[in-house]
């Protein structure tokens, strides 16, 4: 199901019809993304509601400081609080980003520390820049939560993410995912921590990472460059493999790469990939694919896939439905 933006903005306003919340409700019924979207979104709405006044002061010059936080090569309109409804059915990504930008921007003059949430819905990408100037690509579906001012560079991610760390030896960067810590000081590395799959993996390009457990502090592996560590979400356990860095990070620059993945591996590619909804008949589990696509739309991918196994598909806005011949 897509994000019901205008359902939500008046769900946030208090003016939601009866069949506006209840789709707001199925909405967040559906998983914990929508959930950690929603509940964001719900804080800017608050923030953005408090006694301010009705319009930004210097709106030019505070879009200016947002687009530099956020690196997002976008113009958006300044607007009062009263008419933010009818803005919330931007993407959700440059709302979102839009939302925490300007709730750091604020704080930081106010010397507060402020949470900084970044969330990206799935077919969406988005390039952020932390408070030390390291440099995050965030993929779609997932989430980047940090402390605008803190004496510790300690992040949060669901999902995947690829940092490039500003160097600091006096104060570690720590990347926590589930019960696994990545600690670095100065690195390039790929983080792939979606809660729907088994293992956390990590590919590191340039600089060292320790991947540590998250509860006790116990060192599990010291990767290098080249290598990639897989922590099993289940036991902990980890494995170490020859990796190459700038393959695991194609999606940086729009490029999906699938590699001898089964068909339900490659639908929860897609599905992030495209944000839409996969469904098959007629599946063979030992058919296993290999391909790397850039910038193809759903439709030229979908025949690239029957050019390796027949299939027959159908694309209904959001759903999509194949079977296998």
């Amino acid at each position: 199901m897509k994000v019901p933006y205008e359902q939500v903005a008046a769900y946030l306003s208090g003016k939601a019809l009866p069949w506006e919340k209840a789709e707001v409700d199925e909405w967040l019924a559906e998983s914990a993304e929508h959930r950690a979207l929603f509940h964001s979104l719900e804080k800017e709405w608050k923030f953005l509601n408090e006694e301010t006044p009705p319009l930004l002061p210097d709106k030019e010059q505070t879009w200016t400081k947002i687009r530099k936080v956020i690196n997002l090569p976008v113009t958006v309109a300044s607007y009062s609080k009263q008419t933010l409804i009818k803005y919330v059915s931007l993407t959700a990504c440059i709302a979102l980003l839009f939302g925490m930008a300007l709730s750091f921007l604020l704080n930081r003059e106010e010397g507060r520390s402020q949470q900084f949430t970044a969330y990206t819905p799935l077919g969406e990408k988005a390039l952020l820049t932390l408070p030390d100037s390291s440099r995050v690509w965030l993929n779609s579906g997932s989430t980047l939560t940090y402390f605008t001012q803190s004496r510790q560079r300690i992040v949060h991610l669901e999902g995947e993410a690829f940092f490039e760390v500003t160097k600091d030896t006096r104060k570690a960067f720590i990347v926590q995912s589930g019960d696994v810590n990545v600690q670095v000081h100065g690195t390039s590395f790929n983080v792939s921590a979606y809660d729907t799959d088994p293992d956390i993996a990590v590919s590191l390009e340039s600089g060292s990472v320790s991947l540590l457990n998250g509860k006790n502090g116990v060192v599990l592996a010291q990767l290098h460059p080249n290598q990639m560590g897989r922590v099993s979400r289940s036991d902990l356990s980890c494995s170490i493999v020859a990796d190459d860095p700038g393959i695991t990070k194609l999606w940086t620059d729009n490029i999906l790469k699938v590699y001898d993945r089964d068909i339900y591996e490659v639908a929860k590619r897609l599905e992030r990939w495209y944000g839409v909804d996969i469904t098959f008949e007629n599946v063979n589990p030992d058919s296993r694919y290999t391909f790397v696509v850039k910038t193809e739309s759903l439709k030229e991918l979908l025949d690239l896939l029957n050019k390796m196994t027949p299939i027959a598909y159908k694309i209904e806005g959001k759903e999509v439905s194949i079977r296998i011949k």
